[in-house]
């Protein structure tokens, strides 16, 4: 079933603005909905974009995503528990570190999975820096479906 653009922001607003991921590695991301469909651009500075999640699908009030690190090729799998407005916490794995079920449906994912690096991220008040400008503008969410 498609989802309105409506419903998918409806969804998706309490993840949507700036993060400070200060559990394990000080990235910042940026999270925006894109004809339905969340996507999150991520930095461990102010100037260069490290990589995206993408593939988001919201369950009750956790997001699940996969990852994508552009420049060592690193991909694995996230969870985000909506703690408060202000938090997310959850856990995260490299695919080789999950079992094949989880990578085929990343709902399964929980804190029980042997290998979780925890990840705690705090919304953050700043405007849209300008990797994630061009990342929305240029990139992912114009390609074709991922």
């Amino acid at each position: 079933m498609l989802m309105t653009d409506s419903a998918a922001r409806n969804l998706f607003h309490p993840f949507e603005g700036f993060w400070l991921a200060t559990k394990p590695s000080g990235a910042i991301a940026y999270a925006k909905v894109i004809n339905e469909k969340l996507f999150i651009p991520y930095s461990f500075g102010e100037e260069k974009l490290a990589g995206h999640y993408y593939d988001c699908q919201v369950i009750e009030k956790t997001l699940f995503c996969r990852f994508e690190q552009f420049d060592s090729a690193a991909s694995g799998v996230l969870f985000l528990d909506l703690v408060s407005n202000e938090t997310l916490k959850g856990g995260r794995w490299l695919n080789s570190e999950i079992p094949e079920i989880a990578r085929q449906d990343i709902s399964v994912l929980s804190e029980s999975l042997p290998g979780m690096q925890a990840v705690v991220w705090l919304r953050m008040n700043k405007e849209t820096p300008p990797w994630a400008e061009k990342y929305f503008a240029e990139d992912w969410p114009n390609k074709p479906a991922i």
